[in-house]
């Protein structure tokens, strides 16, 4: 009987060892599930930054893809949406209601939508501000070569496409045939053509000269001076000084002789930076963010586009328009500012 009672007593002991040692266990693992949860349900905060750029088989947005990519992967604060739109009008305006964050567009149309100035100039101040400078890229008149136009002075009366509707690079070209004296509404029959159809139009010879501005070389007018004698329009030297010094955002360019086939002159261009913005209600944190990663990952994605080789700190920081204070910030940490 007592033997019994003595292993009855020692199987309860054992019991409740067990419970014990598994009431133990569950606290433990509930401790760390609570861990886990909590640290699931309150993640790093990212900002969203929507960038918009423009059609997608375009450098803007190959450039702003591959950018964004490499923000995102470097960086546990900011998320980049790129997003494709109309181009640097559409991206100005979307970046004023702040429907999207970031925007490319050349400096031109940075400076006026930001001074309230030139474009912008019945409609007021845009709430947009610098972020960076990314590339440089050159207004290009090609004319055909037996058509006898070698300069923009040559351009009157003829049928121009001076670029695409919508765009600030239409206001490139209207600049230098105003410098010249020529009124681009009255003393030209002018047209408002994307660059791929000018170029066509102008090979098959509908029109005198078509304008559009890229880095050089342009795989479109590589592909038409190679099956046509082409000449690119030349600005004289004083008309393209005095245009550089009234507009702070356009500088003096060459395109060297042999860039295109049967190019055997240099040509003196119109030169412009490609430049991204954000808008005025971008924070702060985010947009600083933004650019550490844009501009020290730059490395990484490089080979995208070989435009992207001239995005360095330095001349990014070199905005004419009023910088974000978050981008600002980068660049005083620096010494660029």
């Amino acid at each position: 009987m007592k033997k019994t009672v003595k292993v009855a007593s020692l199987v309860l002991i054992s019991v409740f060892v067990l419970v014990s040692l598994m009431g133990c266990s569950k606290k433990e693992n509930a401790s760390v599930s609570t861990e886990t949860t909590t640290k699931t349900a309150k993640p790093t905060k990212k900002y969203d930054l929507i960038m918009g750029t423009a059609g997608t088989s375009g450098t803007y947005y190959v450039v702003g893809a591959a950018m964004g990519a490499s923000v995102n992967k470097n960086s546990d604060k900011v998320n980049v949406i790129v997003q494709p739109t109309k181009g640097s009008i559409e991206n100005l305006n979307l970046a004023n209601t702040d429907d999207i964050q970031l925007g490319f567009s050349n400096s031109d149309g940075v400076y006026w939508a930001a001074t309230g100035t030139g474009n912008y100039a019945k409609t007021g101040k845009l709430k947009i501000q610098a972020v960076m400078n990314l590339y440089r890229s050159q207004g290009q008149m090609v004319a055909l070569k037996n058509s006898g136009i070698k300069t923009f002075g040559d351009l009157k009366g003829k049928k121009v496409n001076l670029g695409p509707s919508g765009q600030t690079v239409v206001e490139i070209s209207k600049t230098v045939l105003r410098a010249y004296g020529i009124d681009p509404e009255k003393d030209i029959t002018p047209l408002y053509l994307a660059v791929d159809e000018g170029l066509s139009k102008l090979k098959d010879g509908e029109i005198d000269a078509s304008f559009f501005s890229a880095a050089y070389p342009a795989a479109g007018v590589v592909n038409i001076a190679s099956t046509t004698d082409i000449r690119l329009v030349d600005i004289d030297d004083e008309i393209l000084k005095k245009i550089c010094a009234d507009n702070p955002f356009y500088s003096y360019g060459i395109i060297p002789a042999n860039t295109y086939n049967g190019q055997i002159e240099d040509c003196r261009v119109v030169e412009m930076i490609t430049e991204l913005f954000a808008s005025s209600a971008a924070p702060e944190d985010a947009i600083y963010e933004f650019v550490k990663q844009a501009l020290e990952t730059q490395p990484q994605y490089v080979t995208a586009h070989v435009s992207i080789k001239e995005i360095t700190p330095q001349f990014a920081s070199q905005c004419v328009t009023e910088l974000h204070p978050g981008a600002l910030k980068y660049y005083k940490e620096k010494g660029l500012r």
